[in-house]
């Protein structure tokens, strides 16, 4: 509401103000605020919009003049008469804005929470993220490790197989002599 009214006074628009310099808002300035307000619900307005609008359409131009406190004007003296009128009015409008504002600050909480949940969701990604990555690298480093294992064992079996056939080749040449050694004079002889 002070929003409004300040836009308003920086286009010389004057409130009737009591004697502690508070704005007393009659019905003329009732209606301007709520034109205002009216317009600053449309999509894509801007306050300036809002004042020119507010302003030009009820054809207001040099708006109220503010009376010295020490002396009432006219205004200000039959101001009881409006004052019933005005009170409801303002309250009216004062609704309206609280209104506004109570959903604006709805709407904010809304976007922060979401804004909230969105982080955490992201957070929860990338931590999941990296706990894929750390156990895509166990098992690779698990699988070189079976790779490395896999090969000393098929060349320590190599190495025992070549062993063995080299014991079983050195066996059947010392059976060869050795037999060849257990022959008679004659078979020896004759070759049997």
């Amino acid at each position: 509401m002070r929003k409004y009214c300040l836009h308003l006074e920086e286009h010389d628009y004057e409130f009737v103000k009591g004697q502690r310099g508070s704005r007393a808002f009659v019905e003329r300035d009732i209606t301007v605020l709520a034109k205002m307000r009216d317009v600053l619900n449309e999509p894509g307005t801007t306050f300036e919009d809002a004042v020119s609008v507010a302003l030009g359409e009820r054809g207001v131009t040099g708006m109220h003049v503010v009376p010295s406190p020490e002396q009432p004007s006219t205004e200000q003296e039959n101001m009881p008469l409006h004052v019933a009128t005005s009170l409801q009015m303002t309250e009216e409008l004062l609704s309206g804005f609280r209104d506004e504002m109570l959903e604006e600050v709805r709407e904010e909480i809304r976007e922060m929470l979401r804004q909230q949940e969105l982080r955490a969701i992201e957070r929860e990604n990338e931590r999941d993220r990296r706990t894929i990555e750390r156990e895509e690298q166990r098992e690779n480093k698990a699988m070189e490790r079976e790779k490395e294992l896999t090969k000393k064992r098929d060349e320590q079996l190599m190495e025992l197989i070549r062993a063995t056939q080299e014991l079983k080749q050195a066996q059947l040449e010392a059976t060869a002599a050795s037999q060849e050694s257990k022959k008679g004079f004659f078979a020896r002889l004759f070759g049997k």
